[in-house]
């Protein structure tokens, strides 16, 4: 699948138990066998606190890092990324499609 153009929920491997979770949302710039590049912002959610970065950012991400992608819909916004919690795990909120889980149950 193409994903050049297209939003993506990119969830980052966890190397061990303590670590916190980190997910970027944007647009796929570029992608290639080793490489993902994307514009977009940053999630780290750690038992229940979720922080989301300011303003976007240029990311070059190791497709050997990414535990999975999710496409999202071409009307995601990034701008107006909302954090929802169902059954005790961390959401984002997602227009025109299922909302997208960001954390672990705590």
């Amino acid at each position: 699948m193409e994903m050049k153009g297209k939003f993506v929920k990119v969830r980052f491997k966890k190397y061990f138990p303590e670590q916190r979770l980190w997910v970027l949302l944007g647009k796929v710039l570029e992608m290639t066998e080793q490489w993902v590049t994307i514009e977009g912002k940053g999630i780290i959610s750690h038992r229940g606190q979720t922080e989301v970065d300011k303003e976007p950012r240029v990311m070059l991400v190791p497709r050997d890092n990414i535990a999975h992608i999710r496409v999202l819909p071409d009307t995601f916004d990034l701008a107006k990324i909302k954090i929802i919690i169902r059954a005790g795990r961390d959401f984002v909120k997602v227009e025109n499609g299922p909302d997208t889980s960001i954390g672990e149950e705590i």
